[in-house]
């Protein structure tokens, strides 16, 4: 059944191309400063009509006009062109500044800023979603290099890593990542759905767009999708020649390269992009017993993208990327206070939750390494018909991991951990929009089809102390199957023309499969999921929006690879019911924007992770019930033409409402009812920020840029029991960037925790998870560094 319908759906692609084609025409291009820069929300309208559109994050626009018609293209701050389109149907349109509006106080609002975050092209405060987004401009500024740097200027957001590369912890709206289980939130780069969590760990570099919108997004983005979506889009191929190369160095013999290119092979038909970076850094936390720096860091990345406008109507484009990334692994903090020990120092077991200068050491006898690499690639079709556009989207992904270190974390050589994993993916998507924006009507809908497999195994070598010999014990020895098959829908309806309905759904049939072949077990499992979504946004007036959502959420269950009196062998799927209301405004010209929401989060099956050393496996395991009750707001003030302020501040209460039972075969089940009432772990009670970001246009060639910002992440607990001793209090860090960009070059200064403030991104409290001692993994310390860029 599965295969004939995604078959039906393949057909119906390639039967739609044969719809036959009416008298108007299609046009398409991109509208650049005179230093090759897209141009975001620049308007494009058909002289006389009000038929038009506007730009898009890489500064690309496409539109229906008839024959013969007449383009006029304005932006503010840039002298505004007109010009007869002719037979011409592909532009490349390069603004040039108005010499006058820049003498002139001349001071723009944000209303440039777009996102894409129901998969078209608009102006976030036109959104009815919570939405943060950064375009090419606003990532260069802020020195967004990774997902953890963005997670700084988002509300009820955190991105944490820990263990090894590759292994992540995000926390979006009180829902926080699980180790060995998925993100909370769908990943999506260049409109392609990446199924592996642990790619979020990746570098990000010659960006266009980056955007997380929150609340469940599983009728637009699929499974997991559970607590928002966040969306990468990189620079596209250009019409025109461009390139650039940097270089970079930070302490810690931090070194990076990075080199662009991109053009036409051939004029308006077939265009490429190129990109490359290495960084390599010793690092920056030593371990004091082996006296080595353990953080240390090697990524190469390569990255190629072609796009042949082969028709009108009908463009293709092919992308592939690789990356190696090798880096420390197992370098937990453990208490430094104890007693000698055969010439070794004995940690006393309890840790301090909130590390500083002195609490806290790295002493484990084992340099521990990891590595991932990953190869990607897509094929995407795009054809137009008079009436609506059809992709077909057609991705593979290969991620190989390998961890191998300490598992005591102390100078002995006890117990080792190896762990080699991969993952798999085959994804097809098929969708179809709507074209005509200006009717009440707008709708996309479409079919999604996804192969996961993923083989996992793990070791290490452990000490019987009745014979003091080491002997290898293997923990796990399996592989994971997942099949999706998914059909979406998407309705939006103006009412009138303040009131506009939104519907959206997605049904999802996964399979699950589990071939344990250290116990010899194979398990199954099938789901039939329905996702609904619906919104209502009222456009009180230009500046004002208020919207209402309510979403369901869906997070699949799996498979552990044991049962311990912590977790069973299955964990169930997290469903939940999200309700949101919030607003949307500006003022001033747009130069005050004030935007916030309040939601609630009820769940059933709330999927929790815990690390069960008595046996040596890491398992999921599920509360009956639990629940979220929010608030996060999200302001942005244009002072002056040369300096904006930003205030950012996030509210999550998250709350275990009936724990359950969980685990134990043999009798020896653990009731996590005792918490009830209780906080969930890993999540911050609260976020803010504030930060000051300014540009001056000092001369016609020459510009200054600085952002500063202070990110305050509040009180985590570390474990269900929520006790004072496995709970870390509030901490802040402070970063800043400037640049002085003159012609062609660019030259940067950055610092990232300034101030050099300890914490931990991870806490595991031994007296929960069969440990003796406490263990924390440390967060980056003080790293300050400079680049230059050249472009030509």
């Amino acid at each position: 059944m599965l295969r004939k319908l995604f078959i039906h759906l393949i057909l119906l692609f390639f039967s739609s191309v044969s719809i036959v084609l009416g008298q108007n025409k299609i046009i398409s291009g991109k509208i650049t400063s005179s230093d090759q820069q897209g141009l975001i929300g620049a308007t494009v309208l058909q002289k006389g009509t009000i038929n038009g559109t506007v730009t898009d994050f890489n500064g690309n626009f496409e539109m229906e006009i008839p024959e013969q018609s007449t383009i006029v293209i304005s932006y503010t701050g840039y002298i505004t062109v007109e010009f007869d389109v002719g037979n011409k149907t592909k532009f490349s349109i390069v603004l040039e500044e108005d010499a006058q509006q820049l003498e002139e106080v001349n001071v723009v609002g944000f209303m440039g800023v777009v996102g894409k975050s129901r998969r078209r092209t608009e102006s976030i405060q036109n959104i009815p979603e919570s939405v943060q987004a950064l375009n090419f401009e606003g990532i260069k500024n802020a020195g967004i290099t990774d997902l953890s740097s963005f997670a700084t200027l988002v509300p009820n957001m955190k991105f944490n890593t820990s263990q090894a590369v590759g292994n992540n912890f995000i926390s979006v709206r009180g829902i926080p990542q699980l180790r060995g289980g998925d993100a909370p939130v769908a990943f999506v780069i260049d409109g392609v759905t990446v199924a592996d969590p642990s790619l979020l760990n990746q570098e990000l570099y010659d960006l266009a767009l980056v955007e997380v919108v929150k609340g469940p997004q599983g009728a637009l983005y699929g499974k997991n999708a559970i607590g928002g979506a966040i969306n990468i889009y990189t620079q596209e191929p250009t019409n025109t020649m461009s390139n650039k190369v940097k270089v970079g160095y930070a302490n810690g013999n931090a070194k990076t390269g990075q080199f662009v290119s991109s053009g036409a092979i051939v004029k308006d038909k077939l265009y490429y992009r190129f990109s490359t970076q290495y960084r390599d850094s010793d690092g920056l936390l030593k371990n004091d017993y082996l006296n080595e720096f353990v953080d240390f860091r090697k990524d190469i990345n390569l990255r190629g993208q072609l796009k042949a406008d082969l028709t009108d109507r009908l463009s293709v484009s092919v992308a592939y990327q690789h990356f190696n990334l090798e880096g420390g692994a197992t370098y937990y903090s453990v208490n430094p206070e104890g007693y000698e020990f055969e010439g070794n120092l004995e940690p006393g077991g309890v840790l301090d939750p909130n590390p500083k200068e002195g609490n806290n050491t790295i002493v484990s006898d084992v340099l521990g390494i990891s590595s991932m690499i990953n190869h990607n690639g897509n094929l995407k079709v795009n054809y137009r018909t008079n009436h609506f556009n059809i992709q077909s989207v057609t991705s593979f992904n290969q991620v190989d991991r390998k961890t191998y270190g300490d598992l005591d974390f102390l100078p002995y050589d006890d117990f080792t951990q190896n762990e080699v994993t991969s993952s798999t993916t085959f994804n097809q998507e098929i969708r179809f929009d709507n074209k005509n924006k200006s009717s009440k009507l707008d709708w996309s809908f479409g079919g999604f089809f996804q192969t996961v497999e993923e083989p996992f195994y793990q070791d290490g070598l452990v000490r019987d102390y009745d014979t003091w010999d080491q002997f290898n014990v293997v923990a796990a020895d399996l592989t994971n199957f997942t099949q999706t098959l998914a059909l979406f829908g998407f309705v939006d309806y103006k009412i009138t023309n303040k009131l506009t309905a939104s519907v959206g759904f997605r049904f999802d049939i996964d399979r699950f499969e589990q071939d344990d072949r250290l116990n010899d077990v194979k398990s199954d499992r099938t789901n039939n999921v329905f996702q609904p979504k619906a919104s209502l946004a009222y456009q009180a007036n230009k500046n004002i929006l208020f919207f209402a959502n309510y979403g369901k959420g869906y997070r699949t269950g799996g498979f552990n690879p044991a049962v311990t009196q912590l977790f069973d062998k299955d964990f169930k799927d997290e469903l939940t019911d999200n309700y949101e209301i919030g607003f949307k405004t500006s003022a001033w010209k747009d130069r005050i924007i004030f935007n916030g929401s309040a939601f609630y989060t009820d769940f059933t099956n709330q999927q929790q992770f815990i690390l069960d050393l008595t046996d040596f496996y890491g398992g999921i395991y599920n509360y009956d019930k639990s629940r979220v009750i929010g608030f996060e707001l999200d302001t942005k003030f244009r002072l002056s033409k040369f300096l904006d302020l930003g205030f950012n501040y996030g509210l999550s209460d998250s709350q275990i409402i009936e724990g359950g039972m969980t685990g134990g075969e043999n009798g020896d089940a653990t009731d996590n009812s005792v918490y009830n009432g209780n906080k969930t772990p890993f999540v911050p009670i609260n976020t803010f920020g504030v930060n000051l970001s300014s540009s001056i246009q000092i001369s016609k060639e020459l510009r200054f840029n600085g952002f500063i910002n202070l990110d305050h992440t509040g009180k985590t607990y570390w474990h269900e029991s929520n006790l004072k001793e496995h709970t870390s209090d509030a901490y802040k860090l402070l970063n800043a960037r400037v640049s002085m960009t003159y012609k062609k070059f660019e030259f940067e200064v950055w610092g990232n925790n300034l101030t050099n403030q300890q914490y931990y991104q991870e806490f595991s409290p031994g007296q929960f998870v069969g440990s003796p001692d406490d263990v924390g993994w440390r967060g980056q310390p003080l790293s300050v560094g400079t680049a230059l860029t050249v472009r030509f």
